[in-house]
């Protein structure tokens, strides 16, 4: 049980950018995202490529296989993400918990992901790997004392920022049947 400690200084909220899921059929949980919560349609990132990688215990250049899809859609205040693993490391899909329907993470944005890491070391939470792909820059933790699932820090940036807005507005006037799958914008 963890006692108030009123002297203790309170750390800035980080609010909840997104939520991420694992799917073993990303088309189905998407439907079935939009049959049982409303949202859709999902922004489609079809095997995403890393143009940089960096796996705990290994050497930066080290090869990783981590090839997945994912699908983002505004869901209310927050970004729902659905994930679906095609291939990956033994040792990434321990640290991840890669199990169909298990929450895969939850994200917030950090101006210094440095900084935001070292922090909620004092957690337990503990470098997963760190990546890079286009405008968007992660590193992944465990969730130490905090959560059963990993923590995804995004780099915070107009991109990131604007990410709700944009799968929002693909939502206006979207119809079902024009298919649950939309390209990322």
């Amino acid at each position: 049980r963890c006692a108030y400690d009123p002297a203790m200084p309170a750390v800035p909220a980080r609010p909840l950018h997104h939520i991420g899921y694992w799917a073993d059929d990303l088309e189905e949980a998407a439907w079935r995202a939009h049959r049982d919560l409303g949202v859709g349609p999902f922004a489609l990132a079809a095997h995403v490529s890393f143009t940089r990688f960096q796996l705990a215990g290994r050497e930066p250049e080290a090869p990783v296989v981590f090839d997945h899809s994912a699908a983002f859609a505004a869901w209310g205040p927050i970004v729902l993400e659905l994930g679906q693993v095609h291939a990956i490391d033994d040792e990434l899909a321990r640290l991840y918990g890669v199990r169909a329907g298990a929450v895969s993470h939850v994200s917030w944005l950090a101006a210094d992901l440095d900084a935001e890491q070292e922090r909620l070391a004092a957690s337990g939470c503990r470098f997963i790997n760190s990546a890079e792909t286009g405008p968007v820059s992660v590193v992944w933790i465990t969730g130490g004392e905090l959560f059963d699932h990993p923590i995804e820090l995004h780099r915070d940036s107009e991109f990131m920022r604007g990410m709700h807005g944009r799968l929002s507005d693909r939502s206006l006037g979207w119809q079902p049947s024009d298919g649950i799958f939309v390209p990322m914008a």
